[in-house]
């Protein structure tokens, strides 16, 4: 289980509104009273739940204690990791909002984002302004390649149902999954992460043991590929193995 704490803002001590850039950090509580109220939380947060995640937003109050904070969190959870927006040096992975990578990362990473633009329900968003199925798949594929998570927010109704917009793009990805998840579950980045075939069609590597996936993000137009520009003797025991169901995957032994 992760937990989620907001210590870069907290209406209740400074409450806004934000209107410009500027005020993106001016309302950032910095009382010292503010700073032991965010120390209490996360130190109850860490002893009553103890957190595989521990993951901070925004920033933390230039008058709490944030080291002193992690260290606590270490010594309950041990093998627990926090993220980079605490206002420190110190993190456990990157975190980027609606960014991803253009290479491998030596170190993990996670890219956080909504399925729209939102964080929360935005009865605003429709079709137009959620991503795409395939994109969806695609976005999955290419962060992993990567050496990276996706964390996925969704914003449900009132009621706690999912609008039918964003149920359709989590059901198009676990039925991916489903099909293909070999590529992705415990996989880690092969040698480089992007390729493409020789039509065009952008490819996303993993592997996993001695196998390596090939992962297209599109159709092919043809009943087999070939892959461009790779070192020779990159694969052994070849041919690829075919998932069925919607989109490609071949994997190498």
């Amino acid at each position: 289980m992760g937990l989620y704490y907001s210590g870069g803002y907290d209406w209740t001590f400074v409450p806004g509104p934000i209107a410009e850039a500027a005020d993106y950090e001016k309302v950032k509580p910095q009382s010292e009273a503010y700073g032991k109220y965010a120390d209490a939380h996360m130190r109850e947060l860490i002893s009553r739940y103890h957190p595989a995640v521990l993951w901070n937003d925004i920033d933390y109050p230039k008058s709490g204690h944030p080291l002193e904070i992690m260290a606590e969190y270490y010594n309950v959870v041990p093998d627990g990791v926090i993220d980079d927006r605490f206002g420190v040096k110190h993190s456990d992975f990157q975190s980027p909002e609606y960014q991803t990578l253009d290479k491998i990362s030596p170190t993990k990473w996670e890219e956080c984002r909504g399925l729209g633009r939102s964080f929360g329900y935005n009865r605003a968003e429709g079709e137009a302004e959620t991503i795409a199925p395939a994109e969806l798949i695609y976005l999955l594929v290419d962060i992993v390649s990567k050496n990276g998570n996706l964390l996925l927010d969704i914003g449900p109704e009132a009621d706690g149902t999912i609008p039918p917009v964003q149920m359709t793009r989590l059901q198009a990805l676990g039925s991916w999954l489903q099909q293909n998840g070999e590529a992705i579950y415990s996989t880690r980045p092969w040698k480089r992460a992007t390729g493409e075939t020789a039509e065009g069609v952008p490819v996303r590597f993993t592997q996993k043991d001695a196998a390596v996936y090939a992962t297209l993000l599109g159709q092919p137009k043809t009943s087999s590929i070939t892959l461009r520009r790779l070192p020779r003797n990159s694969f052994k025991n070849l041919p690829a193995r075919r998932f069925e169901g919607g989109y490609l995957v071949a994997g190498w032994r």
